[in-house]
């Protein structure tokens, strides 16, 4: 079929991204944890700085230092960046998302994949099926801020090399993290793939997109647990692999009136861990099949993204109780931030993987995303507790 991609003028365009109907202006109604939100994007800032390309590095280690630039990750704070930069007027954040874009645009393969891991100047990485959809995040997010059509011409590309590596059942076994296994935090895969085709007339993609989704959506149990939503099926799955499964059904069925399906496969499942917030006032690192945690440590970025899930879950329901647990677990990562560390100036705004450094999840390390996806919840907190301050929910 042949396939047309739409150059309408990116002010009138529809979006593909997801912060929900607010305004890109700062709050004037909620100024707390600025402080802290700034140095988080100023960590962001030298986390790049130190790679030597435009990419951002995958972590800070207490054991090795700065790491190399990780494509993955660089590709989904671009959106952060555009955002932070409107809605705290720092333009340079903007110009440094777009050299970033364009960075991971020469990362591409003739087929159209990018690269997984680390990148080292020389080494030509094998292609990555969950990495390629996260640098579609970026590229979109490009294009939508530049009219660039560069932008949508790669995030095409790409889209269209995961919908050609996607077998008959809808799973992705070949360029995986783990070699022939198809994680349920596919859905975020498959998100990245119909936030391409808010532009473009590529209806295979959205076909195949949509059968990822429902294969995954086969996986969900009675519980509200996901079959394979960790880094391993026989594993409990940390909070930031559950929040990427339940995003990816969220941001997917906001997509489209025929998508609805996914929209109440992520309302089960983010309801689950709002009851458990309530019940013992936090979230565990990680859970089983049966939502038993392991309640020793928390997933400080997996606390962000269950935040973020709720925010979104908000803003379909109403319910104010969301916001409220979104706010408590940001609270915990904001204590665990340090803006002016006594020792080690390079961890200064950053946000550890682990509540302790020594938790299972990258163990004494403070990865680029973490970062990131505060920064995010904290700018789609402030955006709703403002909308809520002005708007007072009616006591029934």
């Amino acid at each position: 079929m042949e396939r047309t991609l739409k150059t309408m003028p990116m002010r009138d365009a529809k979006t593909a991204l997801f912060w929900g109907a607010y305004a890109s202006t700062r709050s004037d109604t909620d100024r707390e944890n600025e402080t802290n939100l700034h140095g988080a994007a100023e960590w962001l800032w030298r986390s790049i700085d130190v790679t030597g390309v435009d990419g951002s590095s995958v972590c800070f280690s207490l054991y090795r230092g700065w790491m190399p630039a990780y494509p993955e990750t660089t590709g989904y704070i671009i959106p952060t960046f555009y955002r932070y930069a409107r809605q705290f007027d720092r333009p340079r954040f903007a110009e440094r998302a777009t050299a970033m874009a364009r960075w991971i645009t020469t990362l591409q393969t003739a087929e159209g994949a990018l690269p997984g891991s680390h990148y080292n100047e020389g080494i030509t990485r094998p292609p990555s099926v969950f990495n390629t959809a996260q640098m579609i995040i970026g590229l979109v997010s490009a294009y939508e801020e530049t009219g660039d059509l560069m932008f949508l011409t790669s995030a095409d590309r790409a889209a269209t090399w995961l919908a050609k590596e996607q077998e008959e059942s809808g799973a992705w076994s070949r360029f995986a993290y783990r070699r022939g296994f198809s994680p349920s935090y596919y859905t975020r895969v498959c998100w990245p793939m119909l936030m391409t085709t808010i532009h473009t007339s590529n209806s295979i993609v959205r076909e195949r997109a949509i059968r990822g989704l429902r294969h995954i959506a086969a996986r969900v149990r009675d519980n509200g647990t996901v079959a394979g939503w960790g880094f391993a099926d026989d594993r409990p799955a940390f909070t930031h692999t559950i929040a990427y499964t339940i995003r990816g059904f969220l941001e997917a069925g906001m997509l489209g009136d025929d998508l609805s399906e996914f929209l109440a496969i992520a309302e089960v499942s983010a309801m689950k861990l709002f009851r458990i917030m309530e019940l013992r006032k936090k979230l565990a690192g990680a859970y089983d099949d049966q939502w038993r945690g392991a309640n020793w440590y928390v997933c400080l970025t997996g606390n962000c993204q269950v935040a973020i899930c709720w925010m979104r879950l908000f803003d379909l329901i109403g319910d104010v109780r969301l916001c409220n647990a979104a706010c408590k677990a940001i609270d915990v990562v904001t204590a665990r931030q340090k803006l002016k560390p006594m020792l080690l100036r390079s961890i200064a705004g950053a946000i550890p993987g682990s509540a302790p450094l020594f938790g299972r999840y990258l163990t004494f390390r403070y990865p680029n995303w973490a970062a990131k996806f505060y920064l995010d919840a904290i700018m789609m907190r402030n955006d709703r507790l403002s909308k809520i301050r002005q708007h007072p929910p009616v006591a029934p």
